[in-house]
């Protein structure tokens, strides 16, 4: 019988911790995400989900604690190598922070036009493919962020976040303000995405739907840590309070009709 291979560790976080004027936020976070997986962040407001991510991509220093991309320590790297690294992430935040000076389609490729030489026809042509995988129409592409609406500027953010095929995928709350059916859309994309490149993903949400959806583990963030980790299936099983808590938020037509 032949062994099987262990996945490389894409993120490797240690012993992280980040407090605010005495306020602890995040203590002692362990985790790891592996090459091909999809990890769902879940917890209440407040718990810390999104200061994690902000951790994780440099924006935040943890107070202490190890936060490795591809073997490489990211706490206190030099912000030449930190921008190196964080060109092969495709991330998202909680309310698109799209460019206001640029169309729909130049926020789309602004990280791959950095890279390389793309003119207009080019650059449309990339937009295009990416959002019609998420029911957007081709006339938005020469709209500003504030000519769209909110639900259509976390798609455009979803497609900029995706666009070059990064093997990191990093998303706060794709969903949150969504309709149940556009927010399903976005599942199966970040899904198709993943495994189209056989990249991984981190997701912070609190929509459970969502995380039956496109998660292979999920864990919990309470009371400034890990409080429970496991797969979609067996949060179903778990006496966790909070994760009953969780599951209670799922509508029972999710079962039915997805």
């Amino acid at each position: 019988m032949e062994k099987k291979l262990e996945k490389k560790i894409i993120i490797k976080v240690s012993e992280v911790s980040k407090s605010f004027n005495n306020n602890v936020v995040l203590k002692d976070i362990n985790f790891q995400l592996l090459e091909g997986e999809s990890l769902a962040i879940i917890g209440e407001s407040g718990s810390g989900k999104s200061v994690l991510l902000k951790n994780i991509i440099g924006l935040l220093l943890p107070d202490k604690g190890s936060i490795q991309i591809n073997d490489n320590e990211m706490v206190h790297l030099n912000k030449k190598l930190k921008e190196k690294i964080l060109l092969d992430l495709g991330i998202t935040f909680q309310h698109g922070a799209l460019f206001d000076s640029l169309k729909v389609w130049e926020n789309i490729i602004f990280k791959i036009a950095n890279k390389e030489k793309i003119n207009t026809k080019q650059g449309k042509q990339i937009a295009l493919s990416i959002i019609e995988d998420l029911g957007l129409q081709p006339n938005i592409l020469d709209l500003y962020p504030s000519e769209i609406s909110g639900g259509m500027q976390k798609r455009v953010a979803i497609a900029r976040a995706i666009c070059g095929n990064p093997k990191i995928l990093l998303f706060d709350e794709p969903t949150s303000g969504l309709d149940p059916v556009t927010g399903s859309l976005i599942d199966k994309l970040i899904k198709k995405a993943v495994s189209r490149i056989g990249g991984s993903a981190i997701t912070i949400t609190h929509d459970m739907a969502s995380v039956c959806r496109i998660a292979d583990k999920v864990i919990l963030i309470d009371k400034q840590t890990i409080s429970w980790s496991g797969t979609p299936k067996q949060m179903f099983d778990s006496e966790n309070e909070k994760i009953q808590k969780f599951i209670k938020t799922i509508n029972s037509d999710f079962f039915l009709n997805d």
